[in-house]
């Protein structure tokens, strides 16, 4: 049998779907995983609701996730992050230590898990730049380097943090997200919530965060008074914007199943981030979904996607969007839609997990 995996990560399970999860049932195929993400009491009581377990088995048993509850104010308070550690330090007793598994995390913040973990391996899976966001613990640079310093094998999953880790992480390889094609172009139904909404639809689907420009969304449902913009996702506290028109609706998180439907029967896809060093590292996964649909697709300026959608992807500046918005939705074409299918079509999630894969046996082997 493959070493089994403990996978500890910063995006919990049952929030908006994305690359951790995707990575965790691709890689059960091919060895035990165990998916590890708390989530704080308030995120339950809120944003989750009735979509939080505590554990769950997937994939034909080769998938545990473990989603236990710890004390809110994580990334506020050091009392609560040392209560909540101590939680989890009776969690992973239970997981196992030794050597038994390789470490696999995207959390720069896990570092202090590893003295007592003995894992035969550290990966480090570099999904965003979250020692930069506004919540981040004041000793986050630190945890993290506990984890560089240690790490056996390095993904990215984006261009830009690839290059700025390089030098600190040789060997580093940058793995793109991907998408599952078949299933988003499959003909869905309009969802009842977007079908009251009247057309042109603008539609985001993520979160929101500090890293969004609250502005980008008043000025979307002002440029379409007769239409409306559509916001798929959770909406955290540090998500700030001015008053908004009315025909901006916040439609709350849904589950990734039913997603296609949103954007198989929306006019425009946008990605409106703030210009802020944990915006400027991503690339976002929601660019081919988009894209995977035939959505036009309207970005500020984020580095991966200029460099790596240049083309097939329209980037303005703030002040540019509205027009750029109205041109869009007005000069769009079967032929556009079907050229951003075909751009898509190939940028799979199985590739992703195989290359991942393929590089952990290598890894084992002495090789990587």
């Amino acid at each position: 049998m493959r070493t089994p995996l403990l996978f500890y990560s910063q995006v919990a399970w049952d929030t908006v779907w994305q690359r951790p999860q995707e990575q965790a049932l691709g890689l059960a195929t091919y060895r035990p995983v165990i998916f590890l993400s708390p989530v704080q009491l308030h995120e339950a009581a809120t944003r989750l609701k009735d979509r939080w377990q505590f554990h769950r088995t997937l994939a034909g048993g080769r998938l545990q996730v473990v989603s236990p509850l710890i004390f809110s104010g994580e990334y506020r308070s050091e009392p609560v992050r040392r209560a909540n550690r101590a939680l989890l330090r009776r969690l992973l007793g239970r997981v196992g230590a030794g050597g038994r598994f390789h470490f696999m995390t995207n959390s720069p913040f896990s570092g202090w898990m590893l003295p007592m973990l003995g894992p035969r391996s550290i990966i480090y899976d570099l999904i965003d730049d979250f020692c930069a966001f506004n919540w981040a613990p004041p000793e986050g640079r630190q945890l993290e380097d506990r984890i560089v310093r240690g790490a056996d094998l390095a993904f990215a999953g984006t261009g830009y943090l690839r290059d700025r880790y390089e030098n600190r992480l040789p060997g580093i390889e940058f793995l793109p997200s991907g998408v599952h094609f078949g299933k988003l172009t499959a003909p869905q139904p309009e969802p009842a919530d977007l079908a009251a909404l009247p057309r042109p639809r603008v539609l985001y689907v993520g979160t929101l965060n500090d890293r969004m420009n609250g502005d980008l969304f008043a000025a979307m449902g002002r440029a379409f008074p007769g239409g409306s913009v559509a916001v798929v996702g959770p909406r955290h506290e540090t998500f700030r914007a001015p008053a908004l028109p009315p025909n901006v609706h916040f439609l709350g998180l849904k589950p990734h199943e039913q997603l296609p439907g949103y954007y198989q029967h929306s006019d425009l896809g946008i990605m409106p981030f703030a210009d802020s060093p944990a915006a400027r590292a991503i690339n976002p996964i929601k660019t081919l979904e988009y894209l995977a649909c035939g959505l036009p697709v309207l970005s500020t300026a984020i580095p991966d996607v200029i460099r790596y959608y240049q083309g097939v992807v329209t980037v303005a500046e703030p002040d540019a969007w509205v027009g750029a918005a109205q041109r869009m939705i007005a000069e769009d074409s079967d032929g556009d839609r079907e050229a951003r299918r075909d751009f898509a079509r190939g940028r799979t999630w199985e590739a992703l997990v195989e290359a991942m894969e393929r590089r952990i046996r290598r890894m084992e082997a002495g090789a990587a």
